[in-house]
């Protein structure tokens, strides 16, 4: 009786866990667009996106845009806080912040701050700093935007950074078969190999990474990459916000709910 009980006990905890690490995503619309690259949804629902070298943000009908013709074109945006957008014009070497209606707080010229950084990635962090990725050191730099110093730096990666991406606490970095966590101070959180990801989103306790026109996810900490069960459509960006997964692909942006078991 006694080992009944425990079979009994232990299959409900393992059904359990393997519960816990499912994820499904339930179709809700497609909108049809006139973009040239989607750049993701703010938490106040703003939808940012790339036409002729201009960002955009759209709520309703009202729309903002940026663009800065000195600067050229642009390369990344993060809009993880929509108090602070982040502009990187990588041929300028130039990062731009931008205030919630997409004006322009403040502009840092990485070719006139000493020491030199080639500047190829960056991402949000909290107060008045900001996470970039000097290609010349292949390190992460937490960098004080209003005193032109790096309070931090990580130790060097082992390659050159694909993709990146931060939320209030740690900042992610995808290269060619590796991605990195590192918390607030630096510190290497965790490191997982992977084959041939391009792009990454994080929401809560789940990794999504895309690979050609396929997303795959990574939930608590599992061992296993999982492909997210949707039609097959091109993938030309995709964002996840408020349990939202959005799928651009060229034509129209596909809404998804996030659904975790």
């Amino acid at each position: 009786m006694m080992k009944k009980l425990s079979f009994l006990i232990l299959t409900f905890f393992l059904c359990t866990a393997q519960a816990q690490d499912y994820v499904e995503a339930k179709f809700l619309k497609k909108t049809k667009t006139e973009w040239s690259d989607f750049v993701g949804v703010d938490r106040f629902d703003k939808y940012y996106y790339i036409q002729d070298n201009t960002l955009y943000n759209k709520r309703d009908e009202k729309i903002q845009s940026y663009s800065n013709l000195q600067l050229g074109e642009i390369n990344d945006v993060q809009v993880f806080n929509a108090l602070k957008v982040v502009i990187l014009h990588k041929r300028q070497n130039t990062v731009v912040l931008l205030d919630n209606r997409l004006a322009e707080l403040i502009e840092l010229n990485f070719n006139t701050i000493s020491p030199y950084r080639l500047v190829n990635g960056v991402a949000l962090s909290s107060d008045s700093s900001i996470w970039v990725y000097n290609e010349l050191t292949l390190q992460l730099e937490l960098f004080d935007y209003e005193t032109n110093k790096t309070r931090l730096k990580t130790l060097p990666l082992d390659e050159q950074k694909v993709s990146m991406n931060s939320d209030y606490n740690n900042v992610y970095v995808l290269t060619g078969s590796l991605f990195y966590e590192f918390n607030y101070t630096g510190s290497l959180v965790r490191k997982i190999n992977h084959t041939g990801f391009d792009s990454f989103r994080v929401f809560n306790d789940i990794l999504l990474f895309k690979r050609d026109n396929t997303i795959f996810y990574r939930v608590n900490n599992s061992d296993e990459f999982q492909i997210l069960k949707i039609p097959k459509n091109l993938i030309k960006q995709f964002f996840v916000m408020n349990q939202t997964l959005y799928i651009y692909d060229g034509e129209f942006l596909h809404h998804y709910q996030l659904i975790k078991y």
